[in-house]
């Protein structure tokens, strides 16, 4: 039915008329007839429809644009369900019912959009449906995201049915972590620069460093860790073998330096020793030590050994050790050096023990600094093991030995010139415990080791026994006993064609075992790493030499030396002990000799490196010296930085100290204030080094009391009123001299 206009300024008190519009309730419903628009709660609809307020709809459609604008920051659209059920409520589709879909056709996109700074409409952000697969039965979509990048919209990531996609330089970056912006190359690994940024990186594959901090191979399995080199194995590390090198025919090469190089020494640690030329080896009984012997003479090995103890301070430290099951008896011939004041020495330790205690004596002393005891030697028998123990002088002190010891497991015979000889029942009546042809030999030198088995007593003594063809002559010396007396003593004697040296013990049932050197009026020079034969020299009265040694291989030796004259008839036995430092120092004794005086007077020089042996006769001329000797390298094992004094660092001193020479102290400036210190030093004062000192307040006073004329001066600033003084005191006093008539200045 059709309804006529509505004419009439007023029709009700709630309807209004304006123009051809129609207005209900003002605002509730307003017709904007010249427009076509319809505006609920509004009087000025911009839209054909406009409502001011909630639209509550059961459905909207056949909408082709919907715009909502407004000024609040409070929900500009609102979809509210109130469906109680689990399935996914309220939804918002946006569906593209495309006639021909295809893969990659866009779908339903959210745009977001605001302004720039010039006041310009900008899509800042885009969220994109899109068709990965349009094919029946395996479709597949995609979630894009788009960034307004530098100007432009730039699709920055996109999330596929498959995978994750970040796009065009869009870094991941995940809890601070950066990650790459492309691949590595193939084998390349993912490493961080500390700073939460991941880049790929290669292996190396002819290094491998990690700054101060360990790098550790494992192999977590039982398997092998295996370096190969030129097409082969070289090195093949596992359980069984900790390092097997077998597979190859070449050689290991360990690490080379000298003796002043070596490491503080761990168990089981070898190396070459460049200064000795020999291998060694550490132990924790021997410390540093050569591994094997390289050299002709033949050595008794099974009773001998070498050794080293480093770093003996004032605190007592065992030098050696061994089981008293092993051996009764130990001769010790030793070098020291104080490595503080870096003297050295030789000396002689005899150590016996009778399983329960023990005793040393020391004797065979040669000191490059007389007034220098060196170390102080004890022994003791702890947990089965017989102990030689040092204490020393000095804060730092080492020692080489070379080790003769015997026992009841000592076994007979003769290596080179050394010969092991053993008698297991000496008693009172005197009997021979050991013979050898006088027409081959001149001389013996003997360490002997008696043990009294009923009362547990041990007796270390040494001999020397020498001979002119008719008659034999010897002396004992050096008796440790860990009783009170003696076990035996000897004689020797021309008995046919053999000198016979016998032994009258002091209790019955001894067993007597003896460790003798025999020199022979021609021997032949020979070489080894511990012991050397020194072959047959003729000396006169002069000094002539007849051994020498380089201090770079050798620090000291023990010489026992015979000499024989023919023309004379005479001949001896000496023991000589020689060692080196800024000089060649020696010492002479005991000395066996037929003439009834010494036959042969000893010294030592030394040029460069090279120590030189001399020996005179009081025979005269064509009289023959043969030797033998035990030689040792003691160089320096260092102390510790606490115990030496620096030349280049700043250090802290203790204790008092004794200056042999004056002090020079370096012309300098005035030093910094240092809390609780004051400061001796010296400036230059009118081209003039001078001495100063300043006190913790930082008053300085000069007192070497002379100016550049010579004459005596005081000088001080006081930095607390400011004031420097400078006085002419000779001036002074001789002003003084005038008003007063007295004579301060003396004249010398």
């Amino acid at each position: 039915m059709a309804i006529g206009r509505i004419s009439g300024s007023v029709l009700k008190s709630n309807l209004t008329r304006n123009g051809t519009d129609l207005a209900f309730e003002t605002n509730l419903l307003y017709l904007d007839v010249t427009n076509s628009r319809v505006g609920i709660g509004t009087s000025e609809p911009s839209t054909a429809l406009e409502v001011n307020g909630t639209i509550t709809a059961s459905g909207l459609t056949g909408i082709s644009s919907l715009s909502i604008n407004n000024t609040s920051t409070d929900d500009s659209l609102l979809i509210t369900s109130t469906e109680a059920s689990s399935s996914a409520a309220p939804v918002i589709t946006l569906k593209r019912n495309s006639g021909s879909p295809a893969d990659a056709d866009y779908l339903g996109q959210l745009k977001f959009k605001g302004e720039n700074d010039a006041d310009q409409e900008v899509v800042y952000a885009k969220i994109t449906g899109k068709i990965q697969d349009a094919s029946d039965g395996t479709e597949d979509g995609i979630i894009e995201f788009a960034n307004r990048k530098a100007g432009s919209n730039t699709i920055t990531a996109r999330l596929r049915s498959d995978s994750f996609q970040l796009l065009n330089d869009t870094t991941l970056v995940v809890r601070n972590i950066t990650y790459p912006l492309a691949d590595g190359s193939a084998g390349q690994f993912m490493t961080t620069d500390g700073s939460g940024n991941l880049s790929f990186a290669t292996v190396s594959t002819n290094s491998v460093s990690q700054g101060d901090s360990n790098v550790t191979v494992t192999d977590s399995g039982t398997g092998a860790i295996t370096v190969a080199a030129d097409g082969g194995t070289i090195i093949t590390m596992n359980a069984t073998t900790a390092l097997d090198a077998s597979g190859v025919t070449n050689a290991i090469r360990l690490p080379n330096g000298t003796t002043a190089q070596r490491p503080s020494g761990a168990v089981g640690e070898i190396r070459y020793n460049s200064s000795t030329d020999t291998i060694e080896g550490y132990t924790s009984a021997g410390g540093w030590a050569q591994l094997g012997a390289t050299s002709s003479t033949s050595e008794n090995t099974d009773d001998t050994t070498t050794g080293n103890s480093t770093a003996i301070s004032t605190t007592e430290k065992i030098v050696n050790q061994f089981t008293t099951s092993s051996f009764d008896s130990a001769w010790y011939l030793t070098v020291t050096r104080d490595e503080i004041n870096d003297e050295v020495s030789t000396a002689k330790h005899s150590l016996a023990h009778n399983n329960s205690a023990a005793v040393v004596s020391t004797s065979h002393i040669t000191r490059s600094d007389a007034t220098n005891s060196f170390v102080t030697m004890d022994a003791d028998v702890t947990g089965g093991s017989a102990r030689l123990k040092a204490t020393g002088t000095s804060v730092v002190n080492s020692v080489s030995f070379y080790r003769i010891a015997l026992g009841d497991n000592t076994s007979a015979g003769t290596t080179g010139n050394v010969t092991n000889v053993i008698n297991t029942d000496v008693d009172s009546a005197s009997e021979s415990i050991d013979s050898w042809a006088h027409a081959s030999y001149r001389a013996a030198k003997y360490y002997i080791s008696v043990n009294n088995a009923s009362k547990t007593e041990i007796t270390n003594m040494e001999a020397l026994v020498v001979h002119d063809g008719t008659t034999a002559y010897i002396t004992s010396y050096g008796a440790t006993n860990t009783g009170s007396n003696d076990l035996i003593s000897l004689t020797a004697a021309i008995s046919g064609s053999n000198v016979v040296v016998s032994a009258t013990g002091n209790e019955p049932n001894l067993r007597v075992t003896a460790y003798r050197i025999l020199l022979a009026d021609d021997e032949s020079a020979s070489s080894g790493d511990n012991v050397n034969v020194v072959a047959a020299t003729n000396v006169s009265s002069t000094a002539t030499t007849v051994d020498s040694f380089v201090n770079s291989a050798y620090t000291g030796a023990f010489y026992v030396f015979t000499g024989y004259n023919a023309t004379e008839g005479s001949a001896s036995a000496s023991e000589v002990m020689v060692v080196s430092n800024d000089d060649a120092y020696i010492a002479v004794g005991p000395t066996v000799s037929t003439k009834g005086t010494d036959q042969l007077t000893f010294s030592a020089t030394q040029s460069g490196s090279t120590v030189t042996v001399k020996a005179a006769s009081t025979s005269g001329a064509s009289t023959t010296v043969n030797g033998y000797r035990v030689h040792m390298l003691r160089g320096s094992a260092g102390a510790s930085t606490a115990d030496t004094v620096l030349v280049s660092t700043t250090q802290t001193i203790s204790g008092a100290k004794t200056f042999s020479s004056p002090l020079a102290l370096t012309v300098g400036s005035d030093p910094s204030t240092v809390a609780n210190n004051a400061h001796i030093y010296a400036k230059d004062d009118s081209s003039s080094a001078e001495v100063f000192v300043r006190d913790e307040a930082g008053n300085v006073t000069k007192i070497s009391p002379h100016n550049q004329q010579g004459e005596w001066e005081y000088f001080s600033r006081n930095v607390k009123t400011g004031k420097t003084v400078r006085v002419n005191m000779e001036e002074m006093i001789r002003d003084i001299e005038k008003l007063t008539g007295k004579k301060y200045i003396q004249d010398c």
